[in-house]
């Protein structure tokens, strides 16, 4: 058996399949060898694919349509893009159970393939075979040129690709090599950009590409980089196709040295036609469309609602030459009030001779809830009159109130129509920051059940929590924790995610949380309550959940845990001596089939020792495809120093959110879960007084 040659385990797959299967993929080569192949049974499977995702034997596992609970097995295989993926065979009877797959795993790492449609299952495994080689090869490929670039070690340049490098002749932009003026080598994307074929194009000037006007610019930048010159900035050259269309490029030079001494000429080339049209048809944009755009921005920004409608009134005033733009709103007893205002005065809204001169023409507007265009009086002594127009503002048939302009100027119809376009702006903008009020409070009000409203005091013991939800408390996440003390005296601690979002991800928190509680004010045992808890989301049909489960018995010195895990991301322990390993514990998801298994895990926290749970936000903040490892987690406890001796769990946990916020920023995309129990230093006690 050769350890490093990609492997096939067809698991209770029947005897055509399997030889099917095995005669398709003989041939099968990867970088140690030909695939093989071995059929065993689903209890044997796990010994095959043991060891750390990423570093494993390439490995396709094809489960066959005898396997029971395929869901749990796939999920304790632990696919990985770049060394096991799974092939499911999917039966009438296990149709529905599968049907989760796709939502827990991609497809190109685990395949459903209908019994019927057997005959594509040696064609399916070739391909995810295929896929798993080419990653790990790319995997391989980008390790080695990161070890060869931290060492500083050159990468050899030679003629056309030799000249270029791999990388370079691979990149997805133009890259040429010139002797001087001349084209001595170009990578395939410059030849498609500039249309050089050999030999035509070789040893030719690079400017004879483009048109007499350009030459002597383009030359100048070329020459620009070399030795003891400053480096001026990316320029844009067009020329014309030999189809007879423009093209618009940008080209960066740079002096580099080859391999024997010479200086060359390294240049960049991006095809920048469609972006260059793009910015002349944006700079062709008139003042109204600017004036739409800034609206716009303003309703769509975070802040104040009035900060953000006074930002429209002062836009439309600059933009319209108007003396005077109001905005004026209807409370929530129907009363109008003027908001804000812009007419070159720093004069409050509420001294406003708008609300003498103009309140009776608003009403007009608002009673009618139509546009109204009238005569008015200007601002300020002496001014006279002029053009009045007021446009409502309704947005899903509520009527918020109403946006006016007054001018001494004539009003087009160009001015009207800009005016409508910015009072449906504002109109959808403000029903929207109200609408965002009450479903930050509908959400806080559905979330608070959802959470212990305080930590238990467990004596003994230091307890922390911390839950940051996904935005700007607009979504009700999946993410639950929870902490207490069973009857029997031993503590409870459960961290969990439960499928989906919104009310329903809320409801199902819920009944997890109520059903955990309730089962372990019978008997705390992982077994007991996991089962209870799998049982309840089986008959409610409902979403699946991961979960970590454990029981903390304070009796024994020292302390002893008891730990379950349905699916979810591994538990750290961080020992007293600052070291931190992420716990080998698996199970089956809660609520997927109707016996999972649930080993448990027996461990002693001893005084000084942390156990941190947390969910998939940390690992997966940025989706599937952008992971951080329980052992990159591992070695950031590790590194952290307790800000607070004290309260080592207080200073972890919110070290750990801390850093998972600094680790994504703008790309987190889950909610955010984590609790710690750190077991205190045995109290000393003196004799004849209490302990301290």
């Amino acid at each position: 058996m050769n350890p490093a040659a990609p492997l096939i385990l067809l698991v209770d797959v029947p005897g055509p399949a399997a030889r099917a299967v095995a005669d398709e993929l003989a041939a099968t080569a990867g970088t140690a060898g030909p695939a093989e192949t071995v059929e065993i049974s689903a209890a044997d499977v796990l010994a095959y694919t043991a060891g750390t995702p990423g570093g494993r034997r390439p490995t396709v596992v094809v489960l066959g349509g005898r396997v029971t609970e395929a869901v749990g097995l796939v999920h304790s295989l632990r696919p990985h893009s770049t060394d096991l993926a799974v092939v499911v065979t999917v039966t009438p009877a296990t149709s529905v159970k599968l049907a989760t797959l796709p939502i827990l795993f991609p497809a190109d790492i685990v395949r459903r393939v209908l019994e019927e449609r057997a005959a594509y299952l040696p064609a399916v495994v070739s391909d995810l075979l295929r896929r798993l080689l080419d990653r790990r090869s790319h995997a391989v490929a980008q390790a080695a040129a990161q070890r060869q670039l931290s060492t500083g070690a050159a990468i050899d340049r030679q003629l056309g690709e030799r000249l270029l490098g791999q990388f370079l002749d691979q990149a997805p932009i133009g890259t040429l090599m010139l002797d001087g003026d001349a084209v001595i080598a170009w990578n395939r994307r410059a030849a498609d950009t500039l249309e050089l074929t050999e030999p035509e194009a070789l040893h030719r000037p690079l400017t004879d590409l483009f048109p007499a006007a350009e030459r002597t610019a383009l030359r100048q930048h070329l020459t620009a980089h070399g030795p003891g010159r400053a480096a001026e900035p990316d320029a844009v050259f067009e020329r014309v196709r030999p189809d007879g269309t423009s093209q618009a490029l940008r080209i960066a030079a740079q002096q580099v040295t080859d391999t024997e001494g010479r200086s060359r000429t390294l240049v960049l080339a991006e095809d920048v036609t469609d972006r260059l049209h793009a910015q002349r048809k944006l700079a062709e944009r008139t003042s109204h469309a600017q004036l739409t755009a800034e609206i716009a921005a303003a309703m769509t920004a975070s802040g104040a609602l009035n900060e953000r409608l006074h930002r429209c009134v002062r836009a439309a005033t600059e933009r319209l030459g108007a003396d005077r733009v109001c905005i004026w709103t209807l409370d929530a007893q129907g009363e109008l009030a003027h908001t804000v205002c812009a007419d070159g005065d720093d004069a409050p809204a509420g001294d406003s001779p708008c609300l003498s001169g103009q309140r009776h023409l608003v009403e007009q507007v608002i009673t009618a809830r139509r546009p109204h265009l009238d005569v008015a009086a200007l601002p300020g002594e002496g001014r006279g009159h002029g053009s009045f127009v007021g446009y409502p503002l309704i947005s899903g048939e509520e009527l918020i109130g109403a946006l006016t302009l007054t001018t001494r100027l004539a009003l087009p119809g160009s001015t009207l129509v800009t005016l409508e376009n910015l009072a449906d702006q504002i109109a959808v903008g403000t029903r929207q920051h109200r609408l965002l009020d009450r479903l930050k409070e509908t959400t806080r009000a559905l979330e608070r059940p959802l959470l212990p409203p305080r930590l238990p005091d467990l004596p003994g013991f230091g307890l922390a929590a911390r839950y940051a939800p996904y935005g700007e408390g607009l979504h009700i996440g999946g993410d639950f924790y929870d902490a207490f003390t069973a009857p029997d005296g031993r503590h409870v601690l459960v961290m969990g995610d439960v499928c989906g979002k919104g009310p329903a991800a809320a409801a199902i928190t819920g009944l997890v949380r109520h059903t955990l509680w309730t089962a372990a004010q019978h008997a705390s045992d992982p077994e007991h309550v996991l089962r209870l808890v799998n049982s309840a989301l089986c008959r409610e049909g409902a979403p699946f959940c991961t979960l970590i489960y454990v029981v903390l018995d304070p009796s024994p010195a020292p302390a002893r845990l008891r730990i379950a895990c349905a699916g979810h991301p591994a538990p750290l322990l961080r020992r007293a001596d600052g070291s931190a390993v992420p716990l080998e514990v698996h199970g089956q998801l809660l609520g997927v089939v109707d016996a999972p298994r649930h080993p448990v895990t027996e461990l002693d926290l001893r005084p000084g020792d942390t156990l941190v749970l947390y969910t998939d936000g940390f690992t997966e903040g940025a989706g599937a495809r952008d992971q951080r490892e329980p052992e990159d987690l591992a070695a950031l406890v590790a590194s952290f120093p307790p800000a607070d001796p004290a309260r080592p769990a207080e200073s972890l946990v919110t070290a750990l959110l801390d850093d998972a916020r600094d680790w994504w920023g703008e790309r987190l995309r889950d909610d955010l879960a984590v609790l710690a129990v750190t077991a205190h230093s045995a109290p000393s006690v003196q004799p004849g007084g209490p302990a301290t």
